[in-house]
């Protein structure tokens, strides 16, 4: 009888030490108090970043500043890293002469302006907006 006791008492402790485990693996008390405390919108900036990764806060920012909503935009990230069309419900088009171009991340060598790049398209656009390496790129009319 004493000894199916402790074997409880045993069972018990290590189940509350594997579950206090998974809980910090997972974050979970800093990610349960960021859904209670911040907004949507600051939730995806802190995931998806303002100016680097996916740039998700850059993009939110100059389509709400710029009203771009209904506007054609294409997305080039040069960091490498995926764009989030789906997330930022764009109309996505294929052609290289759209109104707007969004250039995420862009990496210049040896202080190269982002029309000597390797995007020679944007020699006949504009920067409309620019925040550290990201750029909005407006066509000249």
């Amino acid at each position: 009888m004493r000894s199916l006791n402790l074997k409880k008492i045993k069972f018990g402790l290590v189940f509350i030490i594997i579950s206090l485990i998974i809980l910090k693996f997972f974050n979970t008390p800093f990610n349960f108090y960021s859904i209670m405390n911040w907004n949507y919108e600051d939730r995806m900036d802190q995931n998806y970043g303002f100016c680097e990764n996916e740039s998700w806060g850059f993009h939110n920012y100059v389509i709400k500043k710029f009203e771009l909503q209904n506007q054609e935009v294409n997305i080039i990230n040069d960091g490498g890293h995926v764009t989030l069309e789906r997330i930022f419900n764009l109309k996505k088009t294929n052609t290289e002469n759209v109104k707007f171009y969004i250039i995420l991340n862009y990496l210049s060598e040896n202080n190269e302006k982002i029309f000597d790049s390797k995007y020679d398209f944007l020699k006949n656009y504009k920067i409309k907006y620019r925040y550290n390496n990201c750029f909005l790129m407006e066509i000249n009319d």
